[in-house]
């Protein structure tokens, strides 16, 4: 697992540009639509203040919009902006160029049997990243949640979904 991971970060991620921290905010903000700053510490396990100058950074950069919270007048919402996605979708590209690179030098038995295990291992990891998710206090899938109200139903933190 450490060397898909050591693949993943030293030779198929994007080394200018953005930070690794900025790139995985961007790409929640993308997956999941709008939240809170809050909310976007909490889910990132940074605290407000750092999650304020990453949000600064990239809003000088025009990746993300802050707007405030129309329930909360105190509380910003940050926003992808509409730069982002397609700074995101420049990345994956890219991404995608090296790995069809590193992928040209595999046999073609090589090939095969890297497709038999992704086959296998992505569904498994799929559920790891949603178990994951899960103790962190949130579905993979949507907002993160907090604690119920007394009727018993889950009640979602503030994050607001685009």
């Amino acid at each position: 697992m450490d060397v898909a991971a050591d693949l993943t970060i030293r030779h198929l991620a994007e080394r200018a540009g953005l930070s690794a921290s900025a790139a995985i905010l961007l790409n929640r903000l993308a997956q999941e639509g709008s939240a809170r700053l809050t909310t976007l510490a909490g889910l990132e396990g940074t605290s407000q203040p750092s999650m304020t100058q990453m949000v600064q950074r990239l809003e000088r950069q025009g990746l993300v919009e802050r707007t405030g919270d129309p329930e909360d007048g105190r509380a910003a919402v940050v926003s992808l902006a509409p730069a982002a996605q397609a700074r995101l979708d420049a990345r994956t590209s890219a991404r995608r160029g090296r790995l069809a690179t590193l992928m040209d030098t595999l046999t073609s038995e090589e090939e095969f049997s890297l497709e038999l295990a992704a086959g296998v291992a992505l569904p498994i990891l799929r559920r790891l990243s949603e178990t994951a998710a899960a103790a962190r206090g949130h579905d993979a899938d949507g907002p993160p949640c907090g604690d119920t109200p007394e009727d018993g139903t889950p009640r979602c933190d503030q994050g607001v979904r685009t």
